[in-house]
């Protein structure tokens, strides 16, 4: 914990009253360095609004608006994506692209009596994926696709606050912002024993580079004047990094009988090929006289990002005009590990010293808990080519409870709903999707009694999602 004349590094004589929510957006943003406890300084990475969980975007044409809910009865394109057993179900070769044509994201910050949130719409392509079938493959069991998909996007609107305290006296100005997404090129194969028109048995497999991208810039400020010397602190983290990992993953589906089809789905931890990261912390403190000048710089810091192995299974029961699929995501626990590292070294000048101080960067640590996700979803046949679509799915979150990390813990739910329309060659679906959740996070900063301060996030999402699928004609 950092309490208020510590992080300041004021005079304790010089009782300048800063308000609770002035010392929680500083201590929030950039911890001091710890030059009382340590024989050389160091700094650390602030905590940012950024949710991390794995199942943040629907995906797919038929997929996403049933949440998800299709590891049985993949059987097309997507099946790169969900279940790569099902691309062994796939007659004709296909393509598939499917995207949140428009992608509202609401966040709010409460804490300490303060409200700040924004919206923005933006537009987010999830799944480009093709399978080759009867023409370039001779065989009629074997399949084989490609896959570019984007499960995880995280862009809100950038929030700000600037407000006065004490009469006017106190001016403190907030700003955070960040992106982060994980977009993954993928190849796989499926295989159906008994022939891809009339096997009830498929098995698959593939890999994929997941290529995750986080860039986060955060910046307080905090000016008092109080007819005496006037104390100012400016503070600012800027970080812009990728990692690209490799996961390999396989499935199968069994038609158990007309009506019930099983499947299950596992996926290796992520294996790292490279990963960086340019950082930038700066912190001025201005006390009186007194002034603390801190620059840390690095343009290829390391940066890691691990996902972890996961295990799925479903079941579908299909009927004459209705279908029902449930499906469990189980996603395992990371122990924790650098995400961010550096060898690097800034500088802290200080007024009345003869040089600068050395400053090291404190190794940025980060984990998962495990999570199980639940989706269910299903369709029901209104006419013969269009069919209307429902579903929810979790999509809990894995950063651990209690842990100090960067990232923001909150729970989603989703639900989502739509019309698909089928023809001989073509078929596209239309449909919408609402998410929302909220979670706090105690313990960053204290009171002056030791007490911790709690803030809480507020998330909605709503989301437009379009898909066109398109199947080529035999021998093509």
């Amino acid at each position: 914990m950092i309490r208020r004349r510590e992080m300041l590094g004021r005079n304790p004589s010089r009782r300048v009253r800063f308000t609770p929510l002035a010392r929680l957006l500083v201590v929030v943003l950039l911890a001091l360095p710890a030059a009382a406890r340590a024989q050389t300084p160091s700094v650390a990475v602030p905590p940012n609004l950024i949710l991390p969980n794995f199942d943040r975007l629907p995906v797919g044409q038929a997929e996403g608006i049933e949440a998800g809910a299709y590891l049985a009865r993949t059987g097309d394109a997507g099946s790169n994506w969900f279940n790569p057993a099902g691309l062994a179900k796939s007659e004709k070769s296909a393509v598939n692209a499917s995207a949140n044509a428009y992608e509202w994201t609401s966040t709010e910050l409460e804490g300490l009596g303060e409200v700040a949130g924004k919206s923005r719409i933006s537009s987010v392509g999830t799944l480009f994926a093709a399978v080759l079938g009867s023409g370039p493959l001779k065989s009629d069991r074997w399949r084989a696709g490609f896959s570019i998909a984007s499960p995880v996007v995280w862009q809100p609107s950038r929030i700000d606050l600037v407000f006065d305290r004490q009469a006017g006296q106190e001016k403190v100005a907030y700003s955070s912002e960040g992106n982060f997404d994980i977009m993954i090129p993928a190849i796989a194969v499926g295989y159906a024993p008994g022939g891809v028109t009339s096997g009830k048995f498929r098995v698959g497999a593939g890999m994929g580079l997941a290529m995750t991208s986080l860039r986060t810039f955060q910046a307080a400020s905090d000016r008092v004047t109080t007819g005496g010397p006037q104390l100012i602190q400016i503070r600012s983290f800027a970080g812009d990094g990728s990692s690209w990992d490799m996961k390999f993953n396989a499935g199968v589906q069994w038609e158990a009988n007309p009506n019930l089809i099983l499947a299950a789905r596992g996926a290796t931890p992520s294996f790292r090929v490279r990963g960086s990261t340019q950082m930038n912390l700066q912190s001025l403190t201005v006390n009186g006289s007194q002034v603390k000048d801190l620059v840390f710089r690095d343009g290829e810091a390391e940066f890691k990002y691990k996902l972890p192995a996961e295990a799925q299974v479903g079941a579908a029961i299909l009927g004459k005009s209705g279908q029902l699929e449930i499906d469990v995501h189980y996603y395992g626990a990371i122990d924790p590990y650098d995400m961010y590292s550096s060898t690097a070294t800034g500088t802290l000048d200080t007024t009345g010293a003869t040089a600068p101080s050395t400053i090291t960067l404190a190794p940025t640590q980060n984990s998962n808990r495990s999570v199980v996700n639940v989706s269910v979803g299903g369709s029901y046949l209104l006419t013969t080519h269009l069919r209307a679509h429902a579903g929810f799915a979790s999509d809990r979150s894995p950063v651990p409870t209690g842990a100090q990390s960067i990232f923001r813990q909150i729970d989603l739910n989703r639900f989502t709903g739509g019309l698909s329309l089928a023809g001989t060659n073509l078929s596209g679906s239309l449909g919408f999707g609402y998410s929302f959740g909220s979670g706090t996070r105690s313990g960053t900063v204290t009171d002056e009694n030791g007490q911790p301060i709690e803030t809480r996030l507020k998330v909605r999402t709503a989301n437009l999602l379009f898909a066109l699928s398109y199947s080529f004609a035999g021998g093509q």
